[in-house]
């Protein structure tokens, strides 16, 4: 069932924040029926129900199916600590002199080091899903890591939310390719604007080729020529 609630809410390009609030029920307690430390109630399977609009019996049937699935690949949390890992050397090496970087900026970094790694290797660096929003493609996991992680301190600036590191990255983690084309990207990007980042992932054909919120598939980035992967 955990499983089936992350599958549906990430489908549907919901943070844990926003889901939290459709069901009436503080972020904290959805992230503990996320991981599986609390049950969920008739009341709250109900709501979700009527949330995503799917029957309650279809749920609690995929739901077995979906936990079934995901336990058996052991692939979440090596997943995670990649994406952790990918998000913290975006920030290190994308930020501006003095260690800060805009939100929607670090996200797209985040995007266009994943597609480009699976244009050159045909393998993401952490393989989680990005989703079509309105300032480009992003995994919905970014926004969870951000609003919760330790490693890294956001503060408001105008409009804009800056981030910068608390913790350094770990270097062993990314592979020795996986880090070429991390500093590669943020090089090209260092000194550029959010809105030029933004403006160039609008452009490439992944995005122009899915409807909102629709989960981007890594294999449209194939269809780049090479000089507009990043």
């Amino acid at each position: 069932m955990k499983n089936l609630i992350v599958k549906l809410r990430k489908s549907a390009g919901l943070s844990q924040e926003d889901l939290s609030k459709k069901l009436g029920m503080s972020r904290p307690t959805l992230v503990a029926i996320e991981k599986g430390e609390r049950d969920i109630t008739l009341k709250e399977l109900r709501k979700i129900s009527e949330i995503f609009d799917i029957p309650v019996e279809i749920i609690l049937d995929e739901g077995l199916k979906v936990d079934a699935k995901v336990d058996a690949q052991g692939f979440s949390e090596r997943s995670f600590r990649k994406f952790h890992n990918l998000v913290l050397q975006c920030i290190k090496f994308g930020a501006d002199v003095d260690g800060k970087i805009t939100k929607t900026k670090l996200a797209k970094l985040v995007y266009l080091c994943d597609f480009a790694n699976y244009y050159k290797f045909l393998n993401p660096i952490s393989g989680f899903e990005y989703c079509r929003l309105g300032q480009g493609p992003v995994a919905i996991e970014f926004f969870d890591l951000i609003d919760e992680d330790e490693s890294v301190c956001a503060e408001k600036k105008g409009k804009a939310i800056m981030i910068s590191l608390v913790e350094q990255p770990d270097g062993d983690i990314l592979d020795d390719n996986e880090k070429k084309i991390v500093k590669a990207v943020c090089k090209k990007w260092k000194k550029a604007s959010t809105q030029e980042i933004v403006d160039f992932t609008h452009r490439q054909i992944p995005w122009a080729m899915c409807k909102p919120r629709e989960i981007i598939p890594y294999e449209l980035i194939n269809m780049e020529s090479p000089e507009n992967v990043y």
